[in-house]
């Protein structure tokens, strides 16, 4: 009787350490995860997929945690990859040129339809125009999107946010379902461009039980212009080329519901194309509205 009591005392506490290592081992793998997210997000995807994948049982908390930043990661990689470096030139670590929208065309218009209201209007000389177009096409360094994206991964996470693949960066967040701009290029003219057409056509809807747009009002003007001397800030500049372009979006869903902004950028070039300054410091860019 006292052999079996031994064994089973022994036994028990045995099975007490492995159930405590166990729960160790799952303390570890999870501080893996969570200790690197900020510091370094792709060592912190490597860590949360491999604590889900052994501990998929653990506290639900913990593991809704993990698997929140699992899901932003991949959404983020997956928008990362629509968008290849490779579709960049001109590249320096403030700015580069994206190379498919320098195919683009912008159209000139000037008309209101059944509330939707589109002004574009571009100034450039006969010799001008390829230069405007590629300050159109001037974003900020790609390289740095992925780590902006990271940091908001929070966010991201949500099932209601959908990164817009093959949208090169120059939106920012959503509002009732329509991208807000944060830096002004072609794309995203002919992003507001498309939207006020198809508000046109369907009634304000843009999709089957969205919101309705009573109105809307986009103005684009942008102009390009050879100067002996630009100046800007404590920045000094001679026989230059400067593209100043000016994007105005507003959507109007109801009395009390609406939303719009301003966005300016100003690139100034060299008379060959070489791009030397992206200006985006105008307080317009800093501000929106929503009612």
């Amino acid at each position: 009787m006292k052999y079996f009591l031994i064994c089973a005392i022994l036994f028990s506490t045995a099975a007490a350490t492995l159930a405590q290592d166990e729960v160790s081992a799952k303390h570890a793998a999870y501080y893996r995860c969570t200790d690197h997210i900020e510091k370094d997000p792709h060592k912190a995807y490597e860590y949360c997929v491999d604590y889900l994948n052994k501990y998929p049982n653990d506290d639900k908390r913990l593991t809704d945690f993990a698997l929140k930043f699992v899901t932003a990661y991949r959404k983020i990689s997956q928008y990362v990859r629509s968008i290849p470096m490779t579709y960049f030139a001109d590249r320096t670590p403030e700015w580069a040129v994206y190379g498919p929208g320098l195919q683009a065309t912008i159209p000139s218009e000037e008309s209101s339809q059944a509330g939707h209201s589109i002004l574009i209007k571009r100034e450039y000389g006969s010799a001008e125009e390829k230069l405007l177009v590629k300050a159109e096409s001037v974003y900020k360094n790609p390289e740095k999107v992925e780590p902006e994206l990271l940091k908001q991964w929070r966010h991201i996470a949500e099932p209601y946010v959908v990164l817009p693949d093959g949208e090169p960066k120059w939106w920012t967040g959503s509002v009732d379902t329509i991208l807000e701009t944060e830096l002004v290029t072609t794309a995203a003219v002919m992003y507001y461009y498309n939207i006020s057409q198809a508000m046109r056509n369907k009634a304000g809807r843009l999709k089957e039980n969205s919101f309705t747009f009573f109105s809307s009002s986009l103005k684009y003007e942008s102009s390009i212009k050879k100067m002996d001397v630009y100046e800007r800030g404590d920045s000094s500049f001679r026989n230059v080329y400067v593209a100043n372009m000016t994007l105005t979006w507003a959507q109007i869903c109801g009395g009390e519901c609406g939303s719009g902004f301003t966005r300016n950028k100003i690139i100034v070039m060299s008379p060959d194309g070489e791009i030397l300054k992206m200006f985006i410091d105008d307080p317009v860019n800093r501000s929106s509205w929503i009612s």
